[in-house]
């Protein structure tokens, strides 16, 4: 019996359906969709604000890439999430204790070291702190670190040196009632930490701070990949006179975009590629986006760069756009292959619609043809058997088609053949009995 048409239907759906599934999963895993999560400082803080804004940015021109901020309490919180597993990203100080598979993606800000001295102290080199107090803004453990790390460098007894942490709103107070003899703040130059420090002493003192120049800077970066030594440029934060006077040779930390080493090349290069591409954007609301660095590709640097990140500064690094243009290259190569699959797999399966009959149609059409050529010379006998060969014919093909297993048109087709075998079947016994026949016409 020939197969039932509907379980044929349910071959060629399935096969339909597993075409569409497999070249889905071509599209999904040729087109990369990458989400990345950024551990940055507490809400509000520049670092968070710049990265919140880099992350509207590229989701408004690159919807296959997202960046999702994830706040922590400091740069300490943040490497340690780095470190966990938490986060993909993470905004760092150099000086941050990290683990040593960290690579750098950029840096985003260089803040520097800045000993600022009111004009009632009267201090023009480090080593006039000794025995001194000392405010430090916003301290922390880093910058306490750093103002030891300078001192020690001068051989300043840290014991004689007190410290006092500041607010950024007790500066002025402390200020006003001399309360301190230099205040250590680290900030980047121009707009920020170190511009406010500064303003809020002038005021209270009435004149402006000096800078107190750190000119073995060099020597310390040497012994202290942390740091980096800087020559901060006369004038940099403005004032009249301008302030500093002069250049001034100082140490300087950076905050940095940083990665697990594990995190692919292709990613870490299309990072370091948005940040990059994304300033003209972000310049206006974040002048400080104009700060941004290719990473320090010394690889006793606090943070070695990662060679996604170098291979993108180098002009090596295949931008997702090329990336999508390759893989769609070989998607169409592929994609031909499928279709000729595709032409096989259809042909089978149009093969199995018409069911096991089909072979056999092929066989009896073949048959029919070869009677047609046999009747001219058949004899009376040969005629019975003929006629009684294309009746078993025809009832099955009227099975076939009461099965389904035989299409309308093939059916059509076979019923043409058989009728003009009867026709040349029924001319052919008129012509051997000399006796008028009924002429068999198509059969409607």
């Amino acid at each position: 019996m020939p197969t039932p048409r509907w379980r044929l239907r349910w071959v060629i759906l399935t096969g339909c359906f597993a075409l569409i599934g497999l070249a889905a999963g071509i599209a999904w895993l040729a087109f990369p969709h990458w989400t990345f999560r950024i551990a940055t400082g507490p809400l509000r803080s520049d670092s968070q604000r710049l990265m919140m804004a880099f992350a509207r940015s590229v989701a408004e021109t690159q919807p296959r890439t997202r960046f999702r901020i994830v706040p922590q309490p400091d740069g300490t919180a943040s490497a340690q999430a780095l470190n966990r597993g938490e986060v993909e990203l993470a905004i760092v100080r150099s000086d941050v204790p990290a683990s040593p598979q960290v690579r750098s993606i950029a840096i985003v800000q260089r803040d520097v070291v800045a000993l600022l001295v009111p004009p009632y102290a009267h201090i023009e080199t480090v080593g006039g702190l000794a025995k001194k107090t000392i405010g430090i803004v916003q301290a922390s453990a880093g910058d306490e670190a750093i103002l030891d790390l300078i001192l020690n460098h001068y051989r300043v007894p840290l014991q004689t040196v007190q410290r006092l942490p500041l607010a950024l709103g007790e500066v002025g107070q402390v200020i006003a009632r001399k309360r301190v003899a230099a205040v250590v703040a680290i900030g980047p130059v121009g707009p920020g930490l170190l511009a406010e420090v500064i303003s809020a002493m002038s005021k209270a003192a009435k004149g402006a701070p000096e800078l107190v120049p750190i000119d073995a800077a060099e020597v310390i970066a040497q012994h202290t990949p942390a740091l980096d030594d800087i020559e901060m440029p006369a004038g940099a934060f403005g004032g009249t006179p301008p302030l500093p006077g002069e250049s001034v040779t100082t140490l300087a930390v950076t905050w940095q975009l940083v990665a697990r080493a594990t995190l692919s090349k292709p990613a870490a290069g299309e990072i370091a590629r948005l940040l990059f591409t994304s300033r003209a954007h972000l310049v206006q609301a974040f002048p400080q986006v104009n700060s941004l660095e290719a990473p320090d590709t010394d690889p006793s640097a606090a943070f070695p760069v990662h060679p996604g990140a170098a291979a993108y500064f180098d002009g090596g690094h295949t931008s997702m756009f090329d990336q999508m243009r390759e893989r769609f290259e070989g998607i169409f190569y592929l994609g031909a292959m499928l279709l000729s699959l595709l032409g096989s797999v259809y042909a089978w399966l149009r093969k199995t619609w018409r069911g096991p009959g089909a072979d056999k149609d092929g066989a009896h059409m073949q048959r029919l043809l070869a009677m047609f050529h046999e009747v001219p010379t058949a004899s009376s006998a040969d005629l019975v058997a003929l006629e009684q060969e294309v009746h078993t014919m025809v009832a099955w093909s009227l099975e076939c088609v009461a099965q389904e297993a035989m299409a309308a048109e093939q059916f059509q087709v076979f019923s043409q053949a058989v009728m003009q075998v009867r026709y040349a079947l029924a001319q052919r016994r008129e012509h051997l009995h000399h006796t008028p026949a009924l002429q068999v016409g198509p059969e409607p």
